[in-house]
């Protein structure tokens, strides 16, 4: 993976367009699971801010992006126009080469939305850290324009880069907190390492620290602003969702107590209810028509980016609360690169069918790389199940399973079925699924 982490390269990008990084309002969001919900959550429920309401822009940069590459960049959740990002693009292109600031794909991703937030005047933009923390483009914003940093739950996961510890991981992520920074808030339900971590480097900027309720039974959640909220269900799919929640509930506490937004608890229920984030634990009914025996079959899919150990462990608790012991159809891939046992040892079971496939290139990280679909199939075998298959072009894999469960009259062969292994593999399927719908 050519990735070189750094903020220099993108530091002298901004100064020859004016740094408008500078001049925004930012909610920076780092961590290993949880910062897409994160985001989503404040998205969707700062729109309700009754404070300036009338002009009221929310920006959100998130990445990867799920079907094209503006998705990753909304005002008002919704993307940026694909001519107004190609404008965009292009001029940072052209003085990225002139000056031969080398600046990478990701760093030239996040100019284009930090420009394009500034240019239609959001008031508040949301970040995702991408891959780092520390040395991540998002934290070339200066922490005096962070009005607060969330941290969620951190594992292992980009172990070449970031370190191959709890410890070493979340001192780069917590990077995020930087002089100026007043207040920042962190999944309680992390591990006492990454807490510590958290803590210390708070401490050192003198920022206050807030550290959530890290219990899973009870769901109420504790405001200054609107006393006990209980949420009741949510949104989102998984029962760890309850700690994305808090998260960023603590920000938009800590922005009402600070007079910086006004927001009713009515207000903040509406939001909550129009939050979306696809990709994670999705619902999609993907239909099929078949010409010779004109019938049509609507499949039920689970499509999740689950990409590392921890978020295999919180998928594989979803599918036994969802389907207990039934086995599982899974389409299954995994980019190049990643630890394949602490992603799939939680998932696959002796029992369950797995179809071995791959994505396609990623618009805008071409150093993206399905692991190969043989090499990935002899794993599984190996040390999970013999009911393994490869094929490798997406298109087909959905077809073939719908047309098997028209055809066959054997029960067991209509499993449950789950896609995962890769934000990117969902992404693809969805770009599939949406042409088959004329979309």
């Amino acid at each position: 993976m050519a990735i070189d982490l750094g903020l220099s390269r993108i530091g002298s990008l901004l100064d020859h367009i004016g740094n408008p990084h500078k001049k925004l309002k930012v909610l920076h969001i780092a961590g290993t699971n949880g910062k897409g919900s994160v985001c989503s959550y404040l998205s969707w429920i700062l729109r309700h801010n009754q404070k300036n309401s009338h002009a009221t822009r929310i920006g959100k940069f998130t990445s990867p992006h799920l079907i094209k590459i503006t998705d990753s960049i909304t005002v008002n959740n919704v993307a940026m126009p694909e001519l107004e990002f190609k404008k965009i693009r292009s001029d940072l292109s052209t003085i990225n080469d002139k000056f031969k600031l080398n600046c990478s794909e990701f760093e030239l991703l996040t100019c284009t939305a930090l420009k394009y937030f500034h240019q239609v005047n959001c008031r508040y933009c949301i970040l995702e850290v991408g891959l780092g923390g520390r040395l991540d483009a998002t934290n070339i914003i200066p922490g005096s324009s962070k009005l607060a940093c969330g941290i969620t739950k951190i594992g292992l996961d980009h172990e070449s880069f970031l370190g191959n510890t709890l410890s070493q991981i979340a001192m780069e992520k917590a990077g995020i907190i930087t002089p100026g920074v007043k207040f920042a808030v962190v999944d309680g339900s992390n591990d006492e390492t990454v807490l510590d971590v958290v803590r210390k480097a708070s401490a050192a900027v003198g920022c206050q620290l807030k550290i959530t309720n890290g219990l899973v039974g009870n769901k109420t959640i504790d405001t200054d602003s609107w006393g006990i909220l209980n949420p009741g269900k949510l949104p989102l799919n998984g029962e760890y969702q309850i700690f994305n929640l808090r998260v960023a509930i603590s920000i938009l506490d800590y922005l009402q107590t600070s007079k910086e937004i006004m927001i009713t608890e009515g207000d903040l229920k509406k939001g909550l209810v129009s939050v979306t984030w696809p990709g994670r634990l999705h619902k999609v009914r993907y239909h099929y028509s078949d010409a010779l025996d004109n019938r049509e079959i609507a499949l039920t899919l689970t499509l999740d980016g689950a990409h590392n150990g921890s978020a295999a462990i919180e998928l594989a608790k979803y599918l036994r609360h969802e389907f207990g012991e039934t086995p599982i159809t899974f389409v299954l891939a995994v980019t190049s690169g990643k630890k394949l046992a602490p992603l799939l040892d939680p998932l696959l079971r002796e029992n369950d069918r797995v179809i071995v496939t791959k994505f396609g290139s990623v618009d805008g990280m071409p150093w993206i790389q399905a692991t190969d679909p043989n090499e990935l199939c002899h794993f599984i075998e190996q040390r999970y199940t013999r009911n393994v298959e490869v094929q490798p072009d997406l298109s087909k894999t959905l077809p073939a399973l719908a047309s098997e469960q028209l055809t066959t009259n054997n029960i067991s062969n209509n499993y449950p079925i789950v896609v995962c292994g890769s934000l990117y593999l969902c992404g693809e399927l969805l770009r599939v699924h949406n042409s088959n719908l004329g979309q």
